[in-house]
């Protein structure tokens, strides 16, 4: 009994002392002081104890199912209200939204993999003589049937639409358990699922194969970003002219001077060179190349400037020295 009642209980027991006070002043004369006084001690210790039988206050968001006889009879609350000792009872019905909470349980998906999982209901009683009369403990009914549903559902479904369509699954219990609580005279608000436990070796598959992805992702990325600096490169190019090819192969040539390396090739003044050796003597363009190159450098170590060496080779395989073009 809450202490509410308690208070108003122990009120009805007083005014219930005052009467019998009264009544066995008028009987005193004809019963002994002693036997009165154990008759009204009884007498207010049963009003006491039951009190709850028979005396209820019901707030706004309760009510209480009466049974006479073991009959249904009616639904009565809020307010306080007054039933037969030893011939009404009732049951109390909250009607506020319930929560549920679903332990978490073991759930095997249709490829085979063991999932741990747990799940919410919020509900609430619409009918409170249906819920008293139709079902023993909806809340627990709630519970078995959604745990029983879940195993169900996630049974024939696929890990990757466990994982991804947790929404849909949850609509999908939400009007099961709905079609089966109407009966109840209970009104289902929402079922969810919480949280997913995947297996340890499996979480760290996912991880590996989303680390894996990512990687893809960024050499994807970076390829592509190549292929627009080729394409860029590529379309500069084919719109340099003669004299700027050769202003940025003088710059190239500085920027080599410059470094560590022993052997500066001029490929511009050998290449013409070995244009015309190559014609001359009958060889490939590449073998006369290669003869020149070595020349070259051999003549660049003895301390020859550029010029010098060109008019060398020139004069040591007889090939004449291309004449300027006349401007006009």
């Amino acid at each position: 009994m809450k202490s509410h009642e308690k208070q108003a209980a122990l009120f009805l027991v007083l005014i219930a002392f005052v009467i019998v006070a009264l009544a066995a002043s008028f009987v005193f004369k004809f019963i002994s002081l002693l036997t009165v006084l154990i008759v009204i001690l009884i007498f207010l210790l049963v009003m006491y104890t039951q009190v709850n039988t028979f005396f209820a206050q019901l707030r706004e968001y309760e009510r209480a199912v009466v049974f006479r006889f073991g009959k249904f009879n009616r639904v009565v609350g809020p307010g306080w209200y007054f039933f037969f000792p030893f011939v009404e009872t009732y049951e109390r019905v909250e009607l506020r939204i319930r929560t549920i909470d679903i332990k978490a349980q073991d759930v095997i998906t249709k490829d085979n993999i063991k999932l741990k999982l747990d799940a919410i209901i919020y509900l609430k009683v619409k009918d409170p003589k249906a819920a008293i009369l139709n079902v023993e403990d909806y809340e627990a009914s709630a519970t078995s049937y959604v745990q029983a549903s879940i195993r169900d559902v996630i049974g024939k479904t696929p890990l990757s639409d466990a994982i991804a369509k947790v929404d849909q699954i949850n609509i999908k219990l939400k009007e099961e358990l709905r079609n089966q609580a109407k009966h109840w005279g209970v009104e289902v608000e929402s079922v969810e699922i919480q949280d997913i436990q995947l297996p340890e070796n499996l979480q760290t598959a996912m991880h590996e194969r989303s680390a894996a992805e990512q990687r893809k992702y960024a050499a994807k990325e970076m390829a592509e970003g190549k292929k627009i600096t080729i394409e860029a490169i590529q379309e500069a190019a084919g719109k340099l002219t003669n004299p700027s090819l050769q202003y940025l192969y003088l710059q190239a040539l500085e920027k080599v001077a410059e470094g560590k390396s022993n052997k500066i090739i001029f490929p511009l003044e050998l290449s013409k060179l070995a244009s015309g050796l190559s014609a001359k003597l009958g060889e490939s363009l590449p073998r006369a190349q290669e003869e020149l190159s070595d020349k070259y450098e051999e003549l660049r170590r003895e301390g020859k400037a550029k010029d010098a060496i060109i008019d060398a080779l020139r004069k040591e395989y007889g090939l004449s020295k291309e004449k300027p073009k006349k401007r006009r």
